[in-house]
């Protein structure tokens, strides 16, 4: 079977999952938009595992405190004021957020709080218990603290804080009530080993499952690319095109359209071929992209030799402006094309539409405002900008003709 070359991850310089594999986070964290996706995608994945954690933890401590009362004949009142008497309403109630439609929104910030305190409230009760002669309840905690780390719902950070809480919380109170320091030493000794392989292996397990939730962020953005330039493509465009229209609907901001066709494109395919041809149109798709600078940006190929900008709430003056350096900066590649009748390198001509979205216009209004304008373009010369602002003033900048 013929093994997958890897991915060039520099064929995404705009992907966040792309930036962080390259990054290769280090300390388990991603930016803050991308971390928020993960602990959604985290805490879907390990619910049930969640669910059975709480529900076990619930009936182990109604089952210790039953044990209490019943075996060894202590009075309800002492129990429920004791360190049960904590323990069960709080696994109570994260047992409910485990199944109910809050689970998403509660339940990962509550139990940041909850599980660490459980453990430590664990960890001082298991400790007067072993203070008292009865030292089996103490291997609770052991298995506590393993399961904090792959049953609890936590990442590798909040699980290792909540043992290390525990594991002090044991000692101190061992230690403050006098317990024989060989003693001491062994029961956190054997909570420190068991912290330190459940943190192990886990670090290693969150590690993998950021990683494939990286890989397959990307392949879903792969979908959405152009194989040959890396950037969106056309279907890519038709949708996000809808969601900034709205955008602008909702904000009262205008929307431009750029369309950039590269002059002449055929005539180079015929004189220099057609891999020379691909990597022009890499080259002019890494200058296009430059340009997509903000979270609603866009740039895609519109097919062909064709691409596509969109950008969010820019003047048309601006947006003018931002057409002739982009041309320019097309125009400054030097990619040779001796058979341009426009100029002796590849140039590109660009339609401009800049619209304010309202009610009676559309999207498709836009680019087909855009489309237009580029026609007028390259039937007016090629290399240079035709723009219409939404009141309909129209501007034309630019080189037409090559020199002698």
């Amino acid at each position: 079977m013929q093994i997958p070359a890897p991915l060039d991850l520099e064929q995404f310089p705009d992907s966040p999952y792309a930036s962080e594999l390259r990054r290769d986070f280090p300390d388990l964290l991603f930016t803050p938009a991308l971390e928020k996706d993960f602990q959604a995608f985290h805490l879907e994945r390990v619910r049930s595992r969640v669910r059975f954690f709480q529900l076990a933890t619930c009936m182990l401590c109604l089952a210790v405190a039953l044990h209490l009362i019943v075996l060894d004949s202590l009075p309800i009142e002492s129990v429920l004021v004791g360190w049960l008497g904590l323990t069960v309403p709080v696994s109570l109630f994260l047992l409910w957020a485990s199944w109910t439609s809050f689970y998403e929104r509660i339940y990962l910030p509550v139990s940041r709080l909850a599980l660490p305190l459980l453990g430590v409230v664990s960890a001082i009760g298991i400790a007067r218990r072993v203070l008292a002669g009865h030292p089996d309840p103490f291997y609770f905690l052991t298995s506590y603290s393993i399961a904090i780390f792959f049953l609890g719902g936590q990442l590798f950070r909040e699980a290792l804080i909540a043992n290390v809480l525990m594991i002090l919380a044991h000692a101190t109170t061992l230690a403050y009530a006098g317990e024989p320091v060989e003693s001491v030493v062994y029961y956190t000794s054997v909570l420190t080993i068991t912290a330190a392989v459940g943190a192990f292996v886990y670090r290693g397990v969150e590690r993998q499952l950021r990683t494939s939730f990286l890989e397959r962020g990307l392949m879903g953005e792969m979908a959405a690319r152009d194989g040959l330039t890396g950037l969106k493509n056309r279907g890519a465009f038709d949708e996000h095109l809808p969601r900034m229209w709205q955008q602008g609907l909702r904000d009262r901001r205008s929307l431009a359209v750029l369309l950039i066709d590269v002059d002449h494109f055929k005539a180079y395919n015929d004189r220099y071929g057609h891999q020379a041809g691909d990597h022009a149109l890499r080259r002019v798709a890494q200058v296009v992209q430059s340009f997509a600078r903000r979270p609603l940006d866009i740039a895609a190929r519109y097919g062909g030799e064709e691409f596509v900008l969109a950008l969010f709430d820019m003047s048309g003056e601006y947006v003018q402006e931002l057409a002739e350096e982009l041309r320019h900066a097309i125009q400054a590649l030097e990619i040779m094309h001796e058979d341009s009748p426009t100029a002796q390198h590849v140039t590109a001509s660009v339609g401009i539409s800049v619209v304010r979205p309202r009610p009676g216009r559309s999207f498709e209004g836009a680019v087909q405002l855009a489309d237009e304008l580029l026609y007028s373009a390259k039937r007016g010369g090629r290399n240079c900008v035709k723009m219409v602002d939404s009141d309909h003033a129209l501007f034309t900048t630019g080189s037409f003709r090559r020199s002698a």
